[in-house]
């Protein structure tokens, strides 16, 4: 099982951003060795009696809260916060069972679950168009284009797409604006002074830039990263759903992130722990 016995802060990935405020009593730990199964964790297994699995918290990254689990008959859920992406930016709801609706399946690496995500919407690249006017300046475009590729913008890492189809320059930049990306032209003026024509959507063309300067107007005009989605890990007995809500910078890595500090406790071995507790209903 991944994750099942973890010393907190031992991953390096998350280790600069644990504490101890963060990981508190009220925390349902993956490691519940360090908290003698709490009456957090209890309370979640009490809600769900048959589950197999409860979700669980291996580390924070910086700038991330715990809000308290609240649990009921037949669910319970905690939430996190984080200062860049907002109040309640994931929400961790373990249930006896879930629809999955539209989600489709993925791989998972949490032994004895499947899970299935559905992704509502993202923005964690940048995709910019290069139009080069003719055949002759996509040489040019090729090279803005390596310049342009793995800035990093709110974020988002740059992504040139050079887009040398055979329609006119204005329907190539009509297309990529119906998309909402920016576009850079190039040509024989552009490719003699070394620099780009700017078209980003709903605004005026700006001639002669540099490259750098493109960017700083794109960076102007970007929205922030995005990631809204469900995931739907499920196995014998419940499902745990995580509900994503994430707008800002960490929104292009959260699932990534998220990935690591949650985690899966199995039940068997909470219920041995509240066994030798004393805890009522675990006999």
């Amino acid at each position: 099982m991944r994750r099942t016995v973890i010393a907190v802060c031992a991953i390096a990935v998350l280790a600069a951003g644990c504490a101890e405020q963060q990981l508190g009593r009220k925390v349902p730990e993956c490691d519940l060795s360090r908290v003698n199964a709490s009456t957090t964790v209890i309370l979640m297994a009490q809600s769900v009696p048959g589950t197999d699995y409860l979700p669980c918290v291996v580390a924070l990254l910086p700038g991330w809260d715990f809000e308290d689990v609240r649990a009921r008959s037949d669910q319970s859920f905690f939430t996190l916060d984080s200062d860049r992406m907002g109040d309640d930016f994931l929400r961790v709801t373990l249930l006896p069972s879930c629809e999955v609706g539209a989600a489709t399946p993925a791989d998972t690496d949490e032994s004895g679950t499947e899970l299935s995500i559905e992704v509502l919407e993202e923005r964690s690249e940048l995709v910019v168009v290069i139009v080069p006017v003719a055949e002759r300046h996509q040489a040019y475009a090729a090279t803005v284009g390596a310049l342009m590729n793995g800035n990093n913008i709110k974020g988002r890492f740059v992504i040139s797409v050079i887009d040398d189809s055979l329609s006119s320059a204005s329907q190539r930049i009509a297309s990529a604006h119906q998309a909402g990306r920016p576009v850079v032209v190039v040509d024989d003026s552009d490719v003699a002074t070394a620099t780009v024509s700017l078209r980003l959507p709903g605004e005026d063309e700006q001639l002669g830039l540099t490259t750098t300067e493109a960017l700083d107007e794109i960076e102007d005009d970007a929205d922030d990263p995005l990631y809204r989605a469900r995931w739907f890990y499920m196995f014998p007995g419940g499902c745990v759903r995580y509900d994503f809500d994430a707008e800002g910078e960490g929104a292009q890595s959260v699932d990534r992130d998220v990935a690591v500090a949650i985690g899966m406790y199995p039940m068997e071995e909470l219920r041995e722990l509240a066994r030798e507790a004393g805890y009522r209903g675990f006999e």
